[in-house]
């Protein structure tokens, strides 16, 4: 038999124990002759011709941990799952009251800062660009009088239907050019018969510059800086007081541009405000002074919900630590003075600047100091120390209405001492997205009578088209009647026509119910209609303006009516803003004498008598 090298393939020599080729050992049972018969030998062996270089034997593949991924994953989300609906079941059913409160307080504040933050980003988009921009506008007012109201003044049908025709051609018209932030602006202000100007008033300012003139009754004016107004009391003593021109001396006409600059609150520490107070009443309040019912019913603007009430009930000792503890979280809340009392400085800094009468009349001392951290610091320490437990009432309860996850109504009840009767506040407010509902109500004994009172606000804005709707209601009832002795209504509704116009209807209302007497009553209706240009801002509002009066405030036993029709136009944006040409031949107020005024003043009034003599001739 023959026996092969299990390395090489090298035939071997018979019984032996190395290969001669390659010198592998061969096993005892290799190299012994095979026994049987010539059938059963073994097949040659397939020589291996890359035995001289490494031979690497592949691992086999490890198993995928995919399945073991997925199962972690799928025990992971049942997890949270399981906690979310625990917790969810657990708001709703289970929790205590401070716990739920304090989610609920925490989400409405989040839709409350959303609310505030977009609706100053539109404010402040709006008004910045008008007060930056230099712009030029021209609006026009006529006038359509009741002629009950001119027969009630005296005047027969007759002339009352002539009186109404002329006045129905007069206009009131205003031309005005400014460019804010450069402190420029020029104006006119005309009285207009059939759109000719009977007698205008043209003036200017530049930053401390002013003048004033009449064209129609001298080709000259007068300049002058405002300090200069004081000159008046030296040259006509007798007409004029110093103390009087003083204070207009030092009037800044460009003050609401100024505070708007400077007491601007930082929405940092705006957030920082909503935040801590927003909050402070459930992180300060013991959970043992809370208790909570589900599945409760309120009224929510005079609807009927159904909720969870949270109740919070003090004694006088909570309620003294309550509000000692709110003293000392503003005396050391940044937030509260920058917004506060260092704005309050600041406006009282900018108000005294430039006007002695004013700053005689406010404290000796800088505004910084008197309003500094340190002293309203320890106001409030000072404040804090004269507090006592006798001072509060017996018990108050709070009472907070959860709907869903937000608060949408709070009640704080006072009993008074002196009725059997109590103090009601009520705070509901809803928010929405762009949308408010807000209602504050009080409702009190006054030592004779019941007294309520509410203020409204409903507010929709639609961001689409830009427009919304705002309702404000401002009444004061006695003995819960159904007539208000005092209420204010103002509503506003817009609505887009076409791409770049919308139509806005205005209703105000001002009723005061006076006793034995009509009371007073005024009504303003506008309906108005404003076209904007690309960036969303108005170029044309035209529109009509009816005003209606009854009771005191009316001639006669009905109500009488005043129609205004409004023409304004926006002529144009970013306009170069020069001063007048009149200026160069005006008087100056810093150097005129005695005699230069009188002249003027001669003039004018020489111009004017020649004016009604002849509207007497006409007429």
């Amino acid at each position: 038999m023959i026996v092969y090298c299990p390395n090489c393939g090298k035939e071997l020599v018979q019984n032996a124990r190395f290969c001669d080729a390659c010198g592998s050992p061969v096993a005892s049972d290799q190299a012994a002759p095979a026994t049987g018969s010539t059938s059963e030998q073994a097949a040659p062996v397939t020589p291996n011709i890359y035995a001289d270089y490494p031979q690497t034997v592949s691992e086999p593949p490890k198993p995928r941990k995919k399945g073991l991924f997925l199962k972690i994953t799928a025990i992971v989300l049942a997890a949270v799952v399981l906690l979310a609906g625990v917790t969810v079941l657990g708001y709703h059913t289970f929790l205590p009251a401070k716990m739920t409160l304090q989610y609920a307080q925490s989400n409405t504040l989040k839709k409350t800062w959303n609310y505030i933050e977009q609706s100053l980003d539109r404010s402040e988009k709006e008004t910045d660009y008008l007060l930056n921009t230099p712009v030029k506008a021209d609006t026009k007012i006529n006038f359509k009088l009741d002629p009950g109201l001119l027969t009630a003044l005296g005047l027969d049908e007759k002339m009352a239907d002539l009186v109404g025709g002329y006045i129905s051609n007069v206009t009131i018209q205003a031309i005005s050019e400014a460019d804010i932030p450069n402190k420029k602006q020029n104006f006119t202000l005309s009285l207009n018969y059939l759109n000719n100007p009977l007698i205008s008033l043209n003036g200017f300012f530049d930053n401390d510059r002013m003048g004033v003139a009449l064209p129609e009754l001298s080709q000259k004016g007068i300049v002058g800086r405002l300090q200069d107004l004081s000159r008046l009391a030296e040259l006509y003593p007798y007409s004029f007081d110093t103390s009087t021109l003083e204070p207009l001396a030092g009037i800044n006409p460009w003050l609401a541009y100024d505070l708007r600059q400077e007491l601007k609150i930082d929405r940092k520490d705006l957030k920082k405000l909503l935040d801590t107070y927003g909050m402070f009443l459930v992180n300060a309040t013991s959970g043992g002074d809370m208790s909570i019912r589900r599945g409760k019913t309120t009224e929510l603007f005079g609807e009927e919900i159904r909720c969870q009430e949270v109740t919070i009930t003090l004694d006088q000792k909570a309620q003294l630590e309550l509000v000692k503890s709110l003293l000392d979280t503003m005396a050391e809340d940044e937030a509260l003075y920058n917004a506060v009392f260092g704005k309050v400085s600041k406006l009282l800094e900018i108000l005294s600047a430039g006007n002695p009468a004013l700053a005689e009349n406010l404290p000796g001392m800088d505004m910084k100091m008197i309003l500094g951290k340190s002293q309203i610091r320890t106001l409030l320490n000072t404040a804090k120390r004269s507090l006592s437990k006798d001072m509060f009432p017996e018990e108050a309860i709070i009472r907070i209405y959860i709907r869903g996850y937000d608060v949408v109504k709070y009640e704080l009840e006072i009993p008074q001492t002196s009725t059997d009767e109590e103090i009601l506040i009520t705070f509901e407010n809803v928010i929405d997205g762009d949308d408010l509902r807000m209602r504050l109500s009080f409702e009190g004994d006054s030592g004779y009578e019941r007294v309520a009172m509410y203020l409204d606000i409903d507010q929709k804005y639609d961001k689409a088209s830009d427009t919304s709707d705002l309702a404000v209601t401002f009444d004061v009832k006695l003995d819960d009647g159904d007539d208000g002795i005092f209420r204010i209504v103002y509503k506003s509704n817009e609505d887009p026509e076409g791409s770049n116009k919308i139509k806005r209807l205005i209703d105000a209302s001002v009723d005061f119910e006076l006793p034995y007497n009509d009371g007073i009553s005024l009504t303003i209706s506008a309906d108005t209609t404003e076209t904007r240009n690309k960036n969303g801002f108005p170029v044309i509002i035209e529109g009509t303006i009816d005003l209606s009066m009854g009771g005191q405030l009316s001639p006669s036993s009905e109500r009488t009516n005043i129609t205004l029709g409004l023409e304004s136009y926006i002529i144009q944006y970013d306009i170069n803003v020069k001063t007048p040409d009149w200026v160069a031949n005006a008087i100056d107020l810093g150097t005129a004498t005695r005699e230069d005024l009188e002249a003027y003043i001669e003039e004018i009034a020489e111009t004017l008598g020649n004016i009604i003599s002849m509207a007497q001739y006409l007429f």
